[in-house]
């Protein structure tokens, strides 16, 4: 399994008018798991598509940089454009079980 260094962000702003912006920025809008909760977070999209580039997304792991605390997390799913693969949407799903989301 192939492991790869990622910095996520929070993102305060949700919905279809905020994604966009986002991707105008070169960022990518994504979702953190954890149990039932979820946080709205966001990320460099050519990092995460220099991470993607010809990988299978289920056999990877990110070494999440979030709010000073570092985890590592698999990709629960990836959402791309259906014409040109472009990167819409990521949800992460963390490994270790301890708290973060705050």
């Amino acid at each position: 399994m192939e492991e790869f260094d990622i910095i996520v962000d929070s993102r305060t702003e949700i919905g279809s008018s905020s994604s966009r912006k986002l991707k105008r920025e070169g960022r990518v809008p994504g979702v953190l798991y954890q149990g039932r909760k979820s946080l709205p977070i966001e990320m460099e999209e050519d990092e995460l598509r220099h991470i993607l580039a010809g990988k299978a997304e289920q056999n990877l792991v990110l070494n999440v940089s979030f709010n000073n605390k570092r985890f590592r997390a698999k990709i629960k799913e990836v959402q791309r454009e259906p014409v040109g693969g472009e990167i819409r949407h990521i949800d992460l799903m963390p490994l270790e079980t301890d708290g973060y989301i705050h």
